[in-house]
C-alpha cells in the first residue's frame, strides 16, 4: 500500500508519521497546481485560438469599412486642444448634425445657437440622479 492510499484513508491517516503526512501534503499540492496550471494553459490556448478567427473575421469587415470610408467624403481630423464641456457638447452636436446631413437626412435643421442653461444643475442631471438613487433602493 503506497503513501497516498494511506494518506487518503481515514482510518490509516493516524497512523502515519509527521513527516509521511507532510510528503503526502507535499505530493497533494504539487497535484492540484498541476491540474490548475494545466487548466489555465488549456484556456489561453482557448482564447488565442479564439482571437485568431476573431481576428480573421474583423479584417473583413475592416476591409469592407475602408472602402466605405474612402467613397464618402470626409472633413479633416484635427488634434482638439484642450476644451471645457460645453464646447465637448456643441462639438458632439454639431457633428450628429454633419452626420445626419451627410446621411442623406432631408429635412430644414439649421442649429442657430447652444447654450447652457442657467443654474448649477440642468434637468438631465437631476434626473440622472434621480434614475441613481432609485437604482439603489430594495
Amino acid at each position: 500500500m503506497g503513501l497516498m492510499d494511506k494518506f487518503a484513508d481515514p482510518a490509516l491517516f493516524e497512523s502515519l508519521s509527521f513527516g509521511e503526512k507532510m510528503t503526502g501534503s507535499f505530493i497533494t499540492m504539487l497535484m492540484g497546481l498541476g491540474v490548475t496550471f494545466l487548466i489555465l494553459c488549456l484556456l489561453w490556448a482557448f482564447v488565442a485560438i479564439m482571437g485568431k478567427i476573431m481576428g480573421v473575421a474583423s479584417k473583413g469587415d475592416k476591409a469592407s469599412a475602408k472602402t466605405e470610408a474612402a467613397a464618402a467624403p470626409s472633413a479633416p481630423i484635427t488634434a482638439p486642444a484642450v476644451q471645457s464641456d460645453d464646447e465637448i457638447i456643441a462639438a458632439v452636436i454639431a457633428a450628429a448634425v454633419a452626420a445626419y446631413q451627410g446621411s442623406g437626412g432631408t429635412s430644414n435643421l439649421v442649429v442657430r445657437k447652444i447654450s447652457r442653461i442657467s443654474g448649477e444643475t440642468t434637468l438631465w442631471t437631476n434626473a440622472a440622479r434621480e434614475d441613481c438613487i432609485a437604482s439603489r433602493k430594495f
